[in-house]
Formats: structure tokens, sequence, C-alpha cells
């Protein structure tokens, strides 16, 4: 698991219109090991026409993670820790909440048998609606797994790295949730 004490950052990354903060860096263990994870970039999530804001979120990766030439690409199967945070900012359904997941996974991949079951465990962390003001992190170290965290409790751990990589495309995926968060997310 990738347990981080959330330092008062020298520097910090801001989303433009909310203007949320992230350190720019944080730390903590993985795998047995102290890490540094550094912002690949920060977004918002908007929804309908009328630019409703669903969610923020950072994106971390190891600090020493070669992304190469297409990071977006690389960044979802890369073995490496890394981090996503969530912080909703408006309240909708748990169904809403496993769909918009679930939806984008399913235009990224033609057969999602090597983690079908493991999908099925992380719907199940999600056991009521999401509310404003939840934050949700998803944490990957190669030797454990997608540890998944809402409002400071533990989830649960799926070590699958296949479900890892299937759920990073939500995002950094060929056909993510929104091409302009990608960007954002890559400090485009």
């Amino acid at each position: 698991i990738l347990a981080s004490a959330w330092p008062l950052a020298a520097w910090a990354v801001t989303e433009p219109k909310t203007e949320v903060e992230y350190p720019d860096m944080v730390t903590g263990g993985c795998d047995g090991q102290q890490v540094e994870l550094v912002a690949t970039g920060v977004g918002l999530r908007e929804k309908t026409f009328m630019k409703v804001d669903v969610y923020t979120i950072v994106s971390y990766v190891a600090k020493d993670a070669d992304l190469g030439d297409d990071p977006g690409q690389l960044l979802a199967g890369l073995q490496a820790p890394k981090r996503l945070q969530m912080d909703l900012r408006r309240s909708f359904s748990r169904e809403k909440l496993i769909n918009a997941f679930v939806d984008v996974i399913e235009k990224n991949y033609d057969d999602m048998s090597t983690f079908a079951a493991d999908l099925e465990t992380f719907k199940a962390y999600f056991e009521r609606d999401a509310q404003e003001g939840d934050v949700i992190v998803f944490d990957y170290c190669p030797a454990s797994g997608l540890t998944t965290t809402l409002n400071g409790e533990v989830r649960g751990t799926i070590a699958n790295p296949a479900f890892s990589e299937a759920l990073w495309t939500v995002w950094f995926g060929a056909k993510p949730v929104n091409g302009g968060l990608k960007k954002a997310l890559l400090g485009q």
C-alpha cells in the first residue's frame, strides 16, 4: 500500500478553473520501500453542455519513471508506483460512479476476461452514493497491486496488474473519458 503523509508542499499544481491545489510531490511507502511520486498533471472532469464540475483529479508517478515519447499510453500500463486522486465536487448515485468507470474501460477493451472478476470486486468497493467532498485514491504498487481508498479508508487491493492498467485507461487510454482531461493530466 502506498501510504503517504501529504506534506505541506513548497510547490503545488493547481487546477485552473476550481483553483484546487495538490502537492507537486508526495512520498510514501510502496512494496516496502520509500518512494517519491511527482505530479504529471491535474484536471477537472466536467459533464454536460452546462460544464457541471464533477471532480478534480491529480496524477502522480514515481519520480524516476521513464514515460517516453507517449506518456499517456505508457502511463496506463506502467509497472511503477503511481497514484490517481479524485476529489468529488458534486454528489451522484453509486450507479453513475460505477458506470463512469466501466463505460470507459469497455470502450478501451474488446475483451475484458483477464480482469472481469477484479472489476466486480472493484464495483463492490463503492457501497453508497458518491457525495460532494468524497476523496477517492487509487495507489498502484507493482508487487502488491492497486489499492483503492475512499475518504481515508482502504476499500481493498486488487493484485492483477491487468485491472490496474484497465482503470488507468479511463484517463490515459486510447479512448479516455475526455481528451482534454487526459492532456491536463499529462501536463499539456
